[in-house]
């Protein structure tokens, strides 16, 4: 049984956070086309104080970048899309089309499954840079709601959404951090720094691996012994995307949410809940994302994970392998070291944007000395995948455990 995991750390902070506006990305379409030609500065002012009420497609989200291209208003347009990571898509990015019959949904969804079984195993050996950066807020008092069974919770707020805040920081950027995934022998190696990487600090607090690995497989397993339903065609870069909604019941979850528990982590399985994107004629996995669902005592974490795919060059073929990433957490604090009053709960957010560029094959050099002798880099060879036949579907890695976490760095283990 194949298993992902996920381990939080809790932090001790005390700082209210600030309010914001809610806003649909056709309203924050607007915004930008007012603030063209404005200085980088005010530009991220301007975002700093806008919350994305929808999803923005990775492709809106390129437009936005290349029209805003200062490093203060790349990171508010960073932070916008990811923290809507995880909701609806506007309805323009819908397609009206309708539903495909139950037998046809079923062959969609089969044929993601063979995909990803099938795909894993004949990759070639690569190695690709992978730029993280880190987001967090400063926590601020949220008073406890109270669900149907009487226990607290936050039932009455929608996830991703985080509205009527009182004034303080929000989230802003702490961290960036530069690695190399080497993907070897079917399976991911643990990363390492990039030789170009600047001189900065690895990411405080959240840090993930493994997006190569078993949880694109895991998940897909999962939901085939849950809930898989149809939710609605979105437009991909070329072509339509099939998109299922799944839900795994917690007797059902390999997902494994390691909670600080003294000197020791509590380990628990949740249900879980998300999307999977497919491309209907090849099974291709475009994009998954995972939001865990805490039972009491933990229903006050939040834990969620999504990994978009896209078509990349390895060598001379093409591949559908990672290409962005969103990890996000929010946790219950301590205030100044002690416990928060029953009334108010502190929690803090955290997030970190994932990107994978630079995707190359993992090869083998020989030096001849003078003995005539074969020196070896020390490198394993790229012996990686069968060659594909012509015209076959690109070949997919799926994620791992790109998961968040809290303060202090925690290790995702795949």
């Amino acid at each position: 049984m194949r298993k992902w995991a996920t381990l939080l750390f809790l932090a001790a902070f005390s700082c209210p956070a600030m309010a914001s506006k809610s806003l649909p990305v056709e309203d924050v379409e607007q915004l930008l086309a007012k603030l063209q030609g404005k200085s980088d500065g005010r530009v991220a002012q301007e975002l700093a104080e806008v919350e994305l009420t929808e999803r923005v497609s990775l492709i809106r989200l390129a437009k936005w970048e290349k029209n805003f291209d200062g490093s203060k208003s790349r990171e508010e347009l960073m932070r916008l899309a990811d923290r809507a990571a995880f909701l609806k898509v506007p309805a323009e990015d819908e397609i009206r089309d309708p539903a495909p019959d139950p037998e046809t949904q079923a062959r969609m969804f089969d044929l993601a499954v063979e995909y990803v079984k099938a795909t894993i195993g004949r990759l070639p050996n690569f190695l690709a840079k992978r730029e993280t950066t880190h987001f967090e807020d400063m926590p601020w008092a949220e008073p406890e709601t109270t669900n149907a069974q009487g226990l607290p919770g936050h039932s009455t707020r929608p996830f991703g959404l985080s509205l009527g805040r009182p004034e303080g920081k929000p989230l802003h950027v702490t961290g960036r951090y530069n690695a190399v995934v080497t993907f070897r022998d079917g399976a991911e190696v643990r990363d390492t720094p990039a030789k170009d990487a600047k001189a900065e600090a690895s990411p405080t607090g959240l840090t993930t691996y493994g997006e190569f690995g078993p949880m694109l497989g895991a998940v897909l397993e999962d939901a085939g012994r849950g809930q898989v339903s149809w939710s609605h065609w979105e437009q991909g870069e070329n072509e339509p995307v099939a998109v299922f909604h799944y839900s795994v019941p917690e007797d059902h979850s390999n997902w494994m949410v390691g909670i600080p528990n003294g000197t020791k982590a509590e380990m628990v399985y949740p249900a879980y809940h998300g999307e999977i994107a497919i491309e209907p004629a090849t099974g291709s996995v475009l994009r998954l994302s995972a939001v865990a669902e805490m039972a009491p005592p933990h229903q006050m974490i939040e834990d969620a994970i999504l990994v978009e795919y896209a078509p990349v060059e390895i060598g001379d073929r093409t591949y559908i392998c990672p290409v962005h990433g969103v990890a996000y957490s929010k946790v219950p604090v301590e205030s100044g070291g002690q416990a928060a009053p029953n009334s108010a709960v502190m929690v803090q957010t955290q997030l970190n944007d994932v990107r994978f560029t630079q995707y190359h094959l993992f090869t083998s050099e020989a030096h001849i000395l003078a003995d005539g002798k074969a020196e070896s880099d020390g490198k394993p060879p790229a012996t990686g995948a069968p060659a594909a036949p012509p015209g076959s579907a690109p070949q997919a890695p799926g994620p791992d455990s790109a998961s968040p976490g809290g303060a202090p760095t925690p290790e995702q283990h795949p």
